[in-house]
């Protein structure tokens, strides 16, 4: 793993659940997907959030939240677990934690991939915070959908083990064969996965 790779951030995670193949074509090989017109405005609608604070808090406002504290855009860190990456939310009800990751898609119900990336920050903020996550929770903004898990113990656990098979990929100690699956349609990765279907 090159020094820039020294810690694995929660995107990896989302990439290496979505598609080993994709984490080590982007991050091994230095294959990038050129941006599509749905990830550009997917970016542009982020970065409007990230300027408007008070945006962000509606969402908050949205679901009745009275939260006691609340913190966009903070950068965690974990030297325990070599974590680091940028939670789009953490907040503080009733004394609890919350890590709460923003979503710029449609979906009738939350995406694996995205479950585990943020338990990823949930693990970094306990370490930061020095406090146990009580729940994670997505928010997909075009569909409104809002869906929230407890950080159990299980769930984390399952999420380290996760952590530990993206390392292993981005330090170059496994390298994973590509399986077709019916999302292999639409990969912008499927000419190098699988050339003899473009």
């Amino acid at each position: 793993m090159s020094n820039e790779l020294q810690y694995i951030t929660p995107i990896h995670v989302r990439d290496y659940l979505f598609c080993p193949s994709i984490l080590y074509n982007k991050y091994v090989r230095r294959i990038v997907e050129p941006e599509t017109e749905m990830m550009a405005k997917g970016r542009e609608e982020y970065e409007r959030d990230k300027a408007g604070l008070k945006r962000r808090k509606t969402i908050l406002g949205d679901r009745r939240i009275k939260a006691d504290k609340v913190l966009f855009s903070k950068p965690l860190k974990s030297e325990k677990y070599r974590l680091a990456g940028v939670v789009d939310c953490i907040y503080w009800k009733d004394n609890k934690l919350h890590v709460l990751e923003i979503k710029y898609t449609k979906t009738k119900k939350p995406f694996p991939d995205h479950i585990y990336q943020t338990a990823t920050y949930a693990i970094m903020a306990e370490e930061e915070f020095k406090q146990p996550v009580y729940r994670i929770i997505l928010y997909y903004k075009y569909s409104k959908l809002w869906h929230e898990r407890r950080f159990t113990r299980q769930l984390k656990a399952h999420t380290l083990k996760i952590i530990e098979k993206t390392r292993r990929i981005l330090d170059g100690e496994e390298i994973p064969i590509p399986k077709w699956k019916l999302k292999c349609k639409s990969c912008w990765y499927k000419r190098i996965c699988h050339p003899s279907t473009t």
